[in-house]
């Protein structure tokens, strides 16, 4: 008798085209990150300053990997190594909108980027905080303006409660977090959504345009050991602090996974604004389960348009699903080429 096969469980939706503008040199997409520095936070502050298709117009922080002070201090350093100090940094939300605090430190360290230890900056944080800043730009910039979470949703569904006025001005969301399959802080959810469920679906049912990329993008968007000596070797002072994190990351997530490489989750929601055909993407029908159980955070991404339809709700986000690693990584080191 043959050996049978097991059907697969779920439904994997077919790549489709992007949704998400793409910035170009001539015309750099304007573009607000809320972050929670943090070290692939951090590889992605830089890839956004780096890049010349995209008009970094401010970065706001929230708690998440570290707490919000520390992301703030380390948004403000890094800016100012970036040699975009004038990028302005405004703090947000401390924790979630319900329920207890959640931390990544076990990953990141206390203060959030290891043991890297960064000059202070010559300028400070904006004394409106991070949703007052947000909602400033939005109102005041000429075109819609792109945000790309890559920390807890905490700020960005604040943001849409207390000003929905200004939806329309939001041109799409690019957020990291979630998962079509396992998670990483628990086997149901990722981090970022773990942090605040109750914010993530907030954000996932405003109908504005949102592209997601999880786990199952960004876990193939590693670097390994060669890629901290490309970095170390460009001989800059960026470059130095990139190769720091990562040389630290891959000592963290080696003890994790039993493997040295890191995942460079972040910079994947950024380098999807910058260029067209990196990422390959498929349209889910994204919800958060905000219970209290086992699966409290999980993004329940369904891809069967019939199924979807039945159920009365829509194909609601692109998720990532492929990425080309060793293309990432020359886009990533390639930036750090460009930064002083």
């Amino acid at each position: 008798m043959a050996d049978a096969v097991a059907t697969p469980t779920f439904y994997p939706a077919p790549a489709v085209t992007r949704t998400a503008p793409v910035g170009t040199v001539e015309h750099p997409l304007p573009l607000i990150i809320d972050s929670d520095p943090g070290l692939d936070d951090a590889l992605a502050i830089g890839l956004a300053v780096a890049r010349p298709e995209i008009n970094l117009l401010a970065v706001t922080t929230v708690g998440g990997n570290a707490d919000v002070r520390h992301c703030t201090t380390n948004a403000l350093r890094l800016l100012n190594v970036y040699g975009a100090r004038d990028v302005p940094v405004a703090e947000g939300s401390a924790g979630a909108l319900f329920g207890s605090v959640v931390r990544a430190t076990e990953i990141h360290g206390e203060a959030g980027i290891g043991n890297t230890v960064l000059p202070e900056s010559p300028v400070a944080a904006r004394a409106e905080g991070a949703v007052d800043l947000i909602a400033g730009i939005l109102r005041k910039h000429p075109e819609p303006v792109v945000i790309a979470p890559i920390g807890p949703l905490t700020n960005i569904a604040l943001l849409l409660r207390l000003h929905p006025e200004l939806a329309s001005r939001i041109a799409h969301i690019c957020l990291m977090g979630g998962s079509i399959g396992d998670g990483n802080t628990t086997v149901s959810a990722e981090f970022n959504v773990y942090a605040d469920p109750e914010a993530a679906a907030i954000v996932f049912e405003s109908g504005l345009p949102i592209t997601m990329m999880g786990l199952d993008v960004t876990h193939q968007a590693t670097l390994h050991p060669p890629a901290g000596a490309r970095l170390r070797e460009l001989g800059t002072r960026s470059g130095s602090v990139a190769a720091e994190l990562v040389a630290y990351a891959l000592e963290r997530e080696g003890q994790w996974y039993g493997t040295p490489r890191m995942a460079v989750h972040d910079a994947v929601a950024i380098a999807h604004l910058a260029i067209a055909d990196l990422v390959a993407v498929a349209a889910y029908d994204v919800q958060v389960d905000t219970g209290s159980g086992p699966a409290r955070g999980r993004t329940v991404c369904d891809g069967l348009a019939r199924r979807v339809e039945r159920k009365g709700r829509t194909l609601n986000a692109q998720v990532g699903i492929r990425i080309d690693r060793e293309r990432f990584e020359d886009i990533l080191v390639d930036a750090y080429r460009r930064l002083p």
